[in-house]
C-alpha cells in the first residue's frame, strides 16, 4: 500500500497517458497489430514525454508542473481524433470537430497550460495524485482486458466456401488470373447522366482487346472495406459484421478481406496469390499503406496522422493553400502506384496459375493528375466553387487513369500472351457526384471482364460486385455457386 500511494504522489503519470493510449488501441485491434511494433511505440512516445519533462522540470523548477504540461501537450496530440469523433457524433457540437476550430482551440489549451503554470504560484500536487489515479485504472482495465482477450480468444473463423467444391479435372485450364480494382470509378451511365461525358475512347480500347463490359453493372456497398468484403466472400454483409462502432466496423471488414472466400476457392485450385493492395489479402500483408495497418490502427489517431489524412485523402482545402504539402505526399502515392503496376508486370508469367488483386487509388482522390498527366492546382480550382472544382478533378483524374490503365493492359497484354482472365473494375462510384438532387452515384461502377476464351454466357449487363466471382468460378471451373439478388445496401 505505501509503494501504491508513493506511485500516485509521483508525477510521471504521463507516462500512465501514453499506456493507456497504446494498450486502449492495442486492445481493440488485438490480433491485428505486432507486439514488436506496440512496443516500439512505447518507447517512441515515451522518449519524447520524458525529454519534454525533463525541459520543464528546469523551466518550472517543479516536476509537478512539468509533469501537468506534458500531460496536457500528450492529451492533446494523441487523442485529437477521438476527440474530433466524439464531437462529430453529436449534431449540436459538429462544428466545434472541425479542423479550424478544434485545432486551435487545443493550440490555445496547450498554450494557456503553459502560461498559466508560470503564473500558478503553488505546485498541482493535488492534479498529480487525482491524475495518477484516473490513468493508472485505466491502464489496469485495458490491460485486464487484453489478457482476457489472449486467453478466452478464438482465432477467425475460415471463410465460408460453397458446402461442395466440384473437383477439376486435369484437363481443366487454369489461367493466370488479374484483379485490377480502381478504387471510386464511375462507371458508364453515371459519367453519361452526371457528366455527359462519353468514356468510347477507353471502353473501344477495352472491346477491340477482347474485353466484355457490363455497361449496368452496379456495387453493393459505396463504401471500399465494405465493398470488398462482400465481393471477396461472395455475400451480402450481416449486421453483426458492422459493430456498433466505427472501429469495429472496420477491424471486422480487414479481416474479412484477408480471410476471404475468393481466396479459398483459388487456393483450392491450387492458385498462387499475389498481393498488390493496401490490404492484407490471403495471409499477405499490404503491398502498400493508404489504410491503416499494424500499428498504423494506433498512430492514425494522432494529431499528426489525422491532419495529414485531412490533407491528402480529405479533399483539397478551400480556405487555405495547402498544395505544397499536398504534391509531396501526391508523388509519393504516384510512386506507389507505378511500383505497384510495374510488380505485377514482373511477375506475370513467372509462376501459373496465379490470382493477382491489384487495388490502385485511381480516380479516388486526391487527384494527382490532370487529364495530361500534370500536377493539378487544386485549391485554385476549387476556391470559388467547391463542388464545381472537384467534379472538375475528378473527372480529369478519370481521363488521366484510363490512359495509365490503357498503357498497362498493353503491357499486361504482351506479358501474359493474351492467355490471362483480367477484371477491371470498381469497388463503388463516385460517392461526392452531388450536382443532381435526389441522385446518388455511388453504386454506379465500372466492370468490365477478358476471357481468354471469350465464353460470356453468363455474364449480364447488370451484374453486381457481390455476384462477380461466383460467376467467374462457374465459368472458369465450371462451378455451380448460387447467384445472389443483385441490390445496393444504403
Amino acid at each position: 500500500m505505501p509503494k501504491l500511494q508513493q506511485i500516485l504522489k509521483t508525477p510521471y503519470y504521463f507516462q500512465w497517458l501514453i499506456l493507456f493510449f497504446v494498450l486502449h488501441g492495442y486492445n481493440e485491434f488485438i490480433g491485428y497489430i505486432r507486439l514488436s511494433s506496440l512496443l516500439l511505440l512505447i518507447v517512441e512516445l515515451s522518449a519524447v514525454a520524458w525529454v519534454l519533462f525533463f525541459l520543464f522540470r528546469k523551466m518550472y523548477r517543479d516536476a509537478h508542473k512539468a509533469a501537468l504540461l506534458v500531460n496536457v501537450l500528450f492529451f492533446s496530440y494523441l487523442f485529437f481524433s477521438a476527440v474530433q469523433d466524439g464531437l462529430a457524433a453529436h449534431p449540436p457540437l459538429l462544428k466545434w470537430s472541425l479542423f479550424p476550430r478544434l485545432l486551435p482551440a487545443f493550440i490555445l489549451l496547450c498554450l494557456f497550460t503553459f502560461v498559466a503554470l508560470f503564473r500558478y504560484k503553488r505546485s498541482p500536487v493535488k492534479w498529480t495524485r487525482f491524475l495518477s489515479v484516473i490513468l493508472l485504472t485505466l491502464v489496469l482495465f485495458d490491460t485486464c482486458s487484453i489478457i482476457w482477450q489472449m486467453v478466452t480468444g478464438r482465432p477467425p473463423k475460415d471463410p465460408v466456401v460453397a458446402a461442395s467444391i466440384k473437383p477439376l479435372a486435369d484437363t481443366v485450364i487454369k489461367p493466370d488470373v488479374y484483379l485490377i480494382l480502381l478504387d471510386e470509378y464511375m462507371g458508364t451511365a453515371g459519367l453519361q447522366e452526371y457528366y455527359h461525358y462519353d468514356n468510347n475512347a477507353f471502353e473501344s480500347f477495352l472491346e477491340q482487346k477482347g474485353f466484355h463490359i457490363n455497361t449496368r453493372s452496379s456495387s453493393n456497398y459505396p463504401y471500399t472495406v465494405y465493398s470488398m468484403a462482400s465481393m471477396f466472400n461472395m455475400r451480402y454483409l450481416e449486421p453483426a459484421e458492422f459493430g456498433s462502432t466505427k472501429d469495429f466496423g472496420y477491424k471486422s471488414m480487414i479481416g474479412l478481406i484477408d480471410h476471404n472466400a475468393a481466396v479459398e476457392y483459388f487456393k483450392r485450385f491450387n492458385y498462387t496469390i499475389h498481393n498488390y493492395s493496401f490490404f492484407a489479402f490471403g495471409g499477405i500483408e499490404p503491398n502498400y499503406h493508404v489504410m491503416p495497418w499494424d500499428i498504423e490502427l494506433i498512430t492514425s489517431r494522432m494529431l499528426y496522422a489525422r491532419s495529414i489524412a485531412k490533407i491528402v485523402y480529405g479533399g483539397p482545402q478551400s480556405h487555405i493553400d495547402l498544395s505544397p504539402i499536398q504534391n509531396w505526399f501526391n508523388k509519393k502515392l504516384a510512386a506507389d502506384h507505378e511500383n505497384q503496376l510495374q510488380g505485377t508486370l514482373s511477375a506475370a508469367g513467372k509462376q501459373s496459375p496465379t490470382f493477382t488483386y491489384l487495388h490502385l487509388l485511381m480516380p479516388h482522390n486526391p487527384f494527382i493528375f490532370d487529364s495530361s498527366g500534370k500536377a493539378p492546382d487544386t485549391y485554385k480550382a476549387i476556391k470559388g466553387n467547391v463542388i464545381l472544382g472537384l467534379d472538375k478533378w475528378y473527372l480529369q483524374y478519370l481521363v488521366y487513369a484510363n490512359k495509365r490503365i490503357m498503357k498497362y493492359l498493353e503491357q499486361l497484354f504482351a506479358a501474359t500472351k493474351g492467355k490471362a482472365v483480367i477484371m477491371v473494375m470498381s469497388d463503388h462510384g463516385y460517392r461526392d457526384a452531388t450536382r443532381i438532387p435526389g441522385k446518388f452515384f455511388g453504386f454506379t461502377n465500372f466492370n468490365a471482364i477478358y476471357l481468354p476464351n471469350k465464353d460470356y454466357h453468363l455474364w449480364y449487363d447488370s451484374v453486381s460486385n457481390v455476384n462477380q466471382f461466383p460467376l467467374l468460378f462457374n465459368t472458369l471451373f465450371g462451378q455451380q455457386i448460387p447467384l445472389k439478388k443483385d441490390f445496393s445496401v444504403h
